[in-house]
């Protein structure tokens, strides 16, 4: 199986070639990944979901600005009552990808989020690219914490942009 990343963009960016652009895309993705969502910006997004023969259904997002379509079971739902927290009311099947909804979500310019994005890409820009630790008499220089590390204080403002955990 070949590598994620080929030795040549490897090597270019341990020279440092591309390092900023590669590490905002890092930090973008950490971000992404630990919320459970795109977050922003604020897109038109179709997503496929399972029904548990509910009446309420929760979109993968928090932040719904419309609602373009609702399909069931491949059939279009009219007048669906929904909520800018992402949350449906209607009558959902108990079947496994029956629901299709096409909308749109996110959030315009979140400073927080985008202040915690920056922080981490500067960070890993900034630190040594496979550093070892090392102490030099009664100081001592820790290695690299690896590409994108999110601190308490920034993941407690993420926390705010993260999906709830399903059962």
């Amino acid at each position: 199986m070949e590598p994620l990343v080929g030795i040549a963009q490897f090597r270019e960016l341990l020279a440092g070639s591309g390092l900023e652009e590669w590490q905002l895309g890092v930090a973008s993705a950490a971000i992404r990944s630990y919320c459970g969502w795109h977050v922003t910006p604020v897109v038109i997004e179709t997503v496929t979901l399972d029904g548990d023969g509910g009446t309420i259904l929760s979109l993968p997002t928090l932040r719904l600005v419309s609602l373009v379509e609702v399909r069931v079971q491949g059939e279009a739902v009219e007048d669906v009552e929904w909520s800018s927290d992402g949350s449906l009311r209607g009558k959902w099947p108990d079947r496994w990808r029956s629901i299709e909804v096409t909308m749109e979500h996110g959030y315009d310019q979140p400073a927080d989020l985008l202040g915690v994005l920056v922080d981490a890409a500067a960070r890993a820009v900034n630190s040594e690219l496979g550093g070892a630790a090392e102490t030099i008499g009664p100081f001592s220089f820790t290695a690299s914490e690896g590409s994108t590390v999110m601190y308490a204080h920034e993941l407690q403002i993420l926390d705010r942009y993260r999906l709830p955990r399903l059962p």
